[in-house]
């Protein structure tokens, strides 16, 4: 039935003309990246407090320190992603080299922590892709240089995912970049591709394997917010089984947690507007405050934060204004341009 309703889906929908793309090869080194807008200074580590402040700098995901020791596991464990590591003198100096890449990335310098991440080949995605799909997402304005960002660790990723089924950040954003792509181009053009099911499909694998993980909890919510906003709510639970129960109780989950992640309870009050509208407005003014007032410690997080003040300010007067813009808010660029879901 599922497969019969995307099916009618697809075809009720008005395929949209293709858009004259920039020429972008390798949206790593074909184009400078914008900077990071803010004093980075904060968000500089050395090698010796990165360590320090590890656990809290990922703590949405608990994901290990790259030492030597981490890595000798890794690529004991996989002699397939062994080969396609570039030579290094010593685990200490690839060690060092990968948590370089995290480094520039936690400062915002996200285009030296990309291209220093892709260097280690496969072993780097995870720092790689994070930056990537974070630059992405807050900071490049043109369209296409966005998609090519995003379609960029898509193909990657595909490439090999074989390879790097120990880290869940390569897959977590690669989901992530594939997500964001999806909430700008046209739902034909989603589903030709394949996209739901994809994610679908790799969501649940990463749920099974990471049940806590704070990241992939508040993505099962946001992406079922995200289909009933795109679809509505009817074709939305027929097709891909999407429904209020899901955000309510995976958001839960993410959020009883405590992690203080501005980006997750963004992303909260997102959905529960996607899902209940003028009714929610109360709850997700309350995220959205939330994360507006957590201390940023990393780059990223501070992009994530000021995100949430904008977007506070907006809701704020729409609250002032009993309600009158919130279906212009939560429409808006449904199809293209930059939405804010996942």
């Amino acid at each position: 039935m599922a497969m019969l309703i995307r099916a009618i889906v697809f075809s009720m929908l008005a395929v949209t003309a293709v858009a004259q793309a920039e020429e972008i090869q390798n949206p790593i080194i074909d184009f400078e990246w914008q900077s990071f807008p803010y004093e980075s200074e904060p968000y500089t580590y050395t090698h010796e407090q990165l360590q320090e402040n590890w656990f809290w700098l990922t703590r949405a995901t608990d994901y290990p320190f790259p030492d030597s020791s981490y890595l000798k596991t890794v690529l004991q464990g996989n002699e397939n992603l062994k080969l396609k590591t570039p030579p290094f003198e010593s685990l200490e100096q690839l060690a060092s080299d990968l948590q370089s890449a995290w480094i520039a990335f936690f400062k915002g310098d996200f285009q030296t922590a990309a291209k220093q991440g892709y260097k280690l080949g496969p072993l780097g995605h995870g720092v790689a892709f994070y930056a990537q799909a974070t630059y992405g997402l807050r900071l490049e304005d043109n369209k296409e240089k966005r998609h090519a960002l995003w379609e960029d660790i898509i193909e990657r990723n595909t490439e090999h995912a074989e390879l790097t089924k120990h880290d869940i950040m390569a897959q977590y954003f690669a989901f992530y970049a594939m997500a964001r792509l999806s909430e700008e181009i046209s739902a034909p053009t989603v589903l030709s591709r394949g996209y739901m099911d994809t994610m679908s499909h790799e969501l649940g694998a990463m749920i099974e394997a990471e049940p806590y993980n704070v990241f992939v909890l508040a993505a099962k919510g946001s992406m079922d917010a995200g289909i009933v906003r795109k679809m509505g709510r009817f074709m939305g639970r027929m097709a891909y089984g999407a429904n209020d129960e899901v955000v309510e109780n995976y958001y839960k989950a993410a959020l009883g947690q405590n992690r203080q992640i501005a980006n997750v309870h963004l992303e909260a009050a997102q959905s529960f507007l996607y899902i209940h509208k003028k009714k929610a407005l109360d709850r997700a003014l309350e995220q959205m405050r939330t994360a507006a007032e957590i201390k940023p410690i990393s780059a990223m997080e501070k992009l994530d934060s000021f995100h949430a003040q904008q977007l506070l300010k907006e809701l704020e007067a729409i609250k002032a204004n009993n309600g009158v813009g919130l279906r212009d808010y939560i429409k808006r660029g449904t199809e293209s341009g930059k939405t804010y879901y996942l």
